[in-house]
């Protein structure tokens, strides 16, 4: 347990706490920032969380002298949320940047869908720029192969190893069909 660890559990326990509590949010396209500026994040008093409707989170408690593990979990959680916010800032700034520096953009892209690659957002882009797309057929192709990576990319992340084998093949291959549909 690391020093600091311990000087937190004492001070917590000298103000009478003697459980912790941490948020859980889904990190996912549609959960708002501030409700991602909260995962991972530990609190004395449940209240603090802010209520916030329309994100999916959970307040989980756990004993005081488990804080240190939940601090470095809370920490890979904090990463991951703003490895979210960064993902949406590059999809953000190449959608705006596809008609004027479509090289720009597809890098952008391809950087994105590292991270993750949602179907809404593909949906959403192939629909916006629909008429540019139908002429620009090398922009086109590329962003299905890279939309396509990402989605192949996505389901070999251990969140999907628990999901049953026929679910997680099922729901790749509709969402391979899906991209090749969008940008054909």
């Amino acid at each position: 347990m690391a020093f600091f660890d311990l000087l937190r559990m004492i001070g917590h326990l000298l103000c009478g706490h003697v459980r912790l509590y941490q948020c859980y949010t889904a990190v996912n396209w549609r959960t708002c920032e501030a409700c991602l500026s909260w995962h991972g994040r530990i609190v004395a008093d449940p209240r603090d969380f802010p209520a916030h409707d329309g994100c999916a989170h959970e307040v989980l408690a756990f004993p005081i002298w488990r804080l240190g593990e939940h601090r470095r979990k809370g920490e890979r959680m904090k990463a991951k949320a703003a490895e979210e916010l960064n993902r949406r800032g590059k999809w953000r700034t190449a959608t705006e940047l596809l008609q004027k520096d479509p090289a720009s953009a597809l890098s952008l892209f391809e950087e994105a869908a590292k991270t993750d690659v949602y179907l809404e957002e593909v949906e959403k882009l192939a629909e916006e720029k629909a008429a540019w797309l139908r002429e620009n057929a090398e922009v086109r192709a590329a962003l299905r192969e890279i939309f396509l990576r990402g989605w192949r990319g996505k389901f070999t992340k251990e969140r999907y190893e628990r999901q049953p084998e026929l679910a997680r093949t099922a729901q790749e291959q509709f969402g391979l069909a899906r991209i090749r549909e969008l940008f054909p």
